[in-house]
């Protein structure tokens, strides 16, 4: 199987869009650093106008998918867009690709003039993981027919809540979770041995995961929730697609497609070669669960030295539970209240946060304003 970075890991989403706009609070004039994945989260990020946007990741075929997304919204109208990226348009790998090549990249294009089976079945859900999901759906509601049918017909929900307490939370049902979830399945099934690499020894993946699934079908019903219909149906109705899917989202999300700017490289090494105090906001997810806790540090340390004061910061964590450094603890000013709302209201409900704000003080402000002096100066002579 191919390398996780030489793959289409992520085609959809697994993040709940509602949650940076409450934490980052982007205005016009920031400029902003985002992990690609899927492509859309940094699409949802442009519901909120910015000046730049920076959207990194260290695998170059996820930066193609968000190049090719982008694309597709600028070459069509709304209902081709929607069609072409569910794989209905007639003719859709060779002629709609063609419209969509002045709109990318040389590298990007050539990608995907050599994948017409995967845009010909509509990219949405063709990615490594969303095609996992699809055979898991499958196994649940060959296991629990009835009662994944039931789940999902539910419209009152407190009707949930009974049926989820009385019918659905059963003890075959938690120890599935617990079995399909071990750490050796990812290595095995995923192909992709650091997911759980750096797991949370507080933590059982799998009963933490069903634990927080039911906490989440408290609040919301099933059919509404994108994570739990990929799960048990393998699909997500139109009724429910995220923002960037939807007429009102990309009417507001196209005019602004010229702030994003992509970069294929690791983060780390990325804001280590950018100058002092750039970014005015910082969306990073889930790229924690695949580092150790120096690399982790590493990234903090980076974070902190290329961010303005008052920069906000939302890092999503799945399977770790990495903190902030000792030493930046009185930089990053944690929103511990708000974390905790998030976490109870995100619809993808696997995730952890460590959100706020980050303090600079006035003296390394002036020695940032110096050095960029110094480097302007430098500049000038050669």
């Amino acid at each position: 199987m191919p390398d996780f970075f030489e793959r289409l890991n992520y085609s959809f989403g697994n993040e709940d869009w509602r949650t940076e706009q409450q934490a980052l609070n982007i205005q016009p004039q920031d400029t902003v650093l985002c992990i690609t994945a899927s492509g859309d989260r940094p699409l949802h990020l442009l519901l909120n106008d910015c000046k730049e946007l920076i959207s990194i990741d260290a695998n170059p075929i996820q930066n193609y998918l968000l190049s090719l997304k982008r694309a597709a919204m600028q070459a069509f109208d709304f209902p081709n867009y929607l069609n072409f990226l569910e794989g209905r348009l007639e003719n859709q790998a060779s002629d709609s690709l063609h419209k969509l090549l002045p709109f990318m990249d040389g590298d990007a294009a050539h990608y995907w003039m050599h994948q017409a089976s995967m845009l010909d079945k509509g990219i949405l859900f063709q990615g490594h993981i969303e095609r996992i999901f699809k055979h898991v759906s499958m196994l649940f509601r060959c296991l629990r027919p009835k009662k994944v049918k039931r789940l999902f017909e539910f419209e009152n929900l407190e009707e949930q809540r009974k049926f989820l307490h009385a019918e659905w939370d059963t003890l075959f049902l938690r120890k599935l979770f617990v079995f399909a979830l071990n750490p050796i399945f990812p290595r095995v099934f995923f192909n992709d041995p650091g997911l759980f690499a750096h797991v949370d020894s507080t933590i059982q993946v799998g009963a933490y995961i069903y634990d927080r699934m039911l906490q989440c079908l408290q609040g919301c019903l099933a059919s509404e929730n994108a994570f739990v219909s990929l799960m048990f149906q393998g699909a997500l109705k139109k009724d429910f697609y995220p923002p960037y899917l939807t007429a009102k989202g990309t009417e507001v999300i196209k005019p602004r497609l010229d702030k994003i700017k992509i970069k294929t490289e690791n983060v780390i090494n990325y804001l280590k070669r950018v100058p002092d105090r750039t970014f005015d906001a910082f969306s990073l997810s889930d790229i924690a669960s695949y580092m150790s806790k120096e690399s982790f540090d590493e990234l903090m340390q980076a974070v902190y030295r290329t961010a303005k004061p008052g920069a906000r910061f939302c890092i999503r964590q799945f399977s770790s539970n990495h903190q902030i450094p000792i030493h930046l603890k009185p930089y990053f000013q944690r929103d511990i209240n708000l974390e905790k709302k998030l976490e109870a209201e995100d619809y993808f409900f696997v995730y952890r946060f460590l959100t706020g704000e980050i303090f600079v003080p006035e003296h390394e402000m002036f020695q940032s304003k110096n050095k960029m002096t110094r480097g302007d100066l430098q500049a000038i002579a050669s």
